[in-house]
């Protein structure tokens, strides 16, 4: 389940009803899984903490930002006239109608591409591909797995 809705959804704008929506549907996938459980001979629905207790992994809506990082950096290192490249930068040659205030595109790009981009630091490390690779695990360990 998880690779799929991972693999789907990096080009989504994430808002927060998205990723509530997206940990509802895991949680009930999980439910699913592990069953309900007894107690006092009775069934009752596995609780959320139990859930997560007995999964032991990062949430799917963490999953998928450490996901956004890599391509983010894959982006980065593209050359300037590619269009993914243009449209993170928001540096387009379009001519705008008479009275319409000049947009940028970088507003409309996930928040996660603009966030790793804008900063130097970042940047310059997803130069270097081995050492963004290594980025991502570090991210995934400092969430706690």
């Amino acid at each position: 389940m998880k690779p799929v809705l991972c693999y789907g959804s990096v080009p989504w704008t994430q808002t927060q009803m998205t990723e509530q929506i997206l940990c509802t549907f895991e949680r009930k996938i999980l439910r699913r899984i592990y069953g309900p459980v007894q107690y006092k001979g009775h069934c009752r629905p596995r609780w959320n903490s139990e859930i997560y207790n007995l999964y032991q992994d990062i949430n799917i809506v963490d999953d998928i930002k450490i996901i956004r990082i890599g391509w983010a950096g894959h982006i980065i290192r593209t050359e300037d006239e590619r269009i993914p490249k243009k449209f993170l930068n928001g540096k387009f040659h379009n001519t705008r109608t008479v009275g319409k205030t000049k947009h940028k595109m970088g507003g409309r790009c996930p928040e996660g591409h603009i966030a790793v981009h804008r900063n130097t630091r970042m940047e310059r490390r997803a130069e270097d591909r081995e050492e963004w690779r290594r980025f991502p695990r570090e991210v995934r360990a400092q969430k706690g797995l």
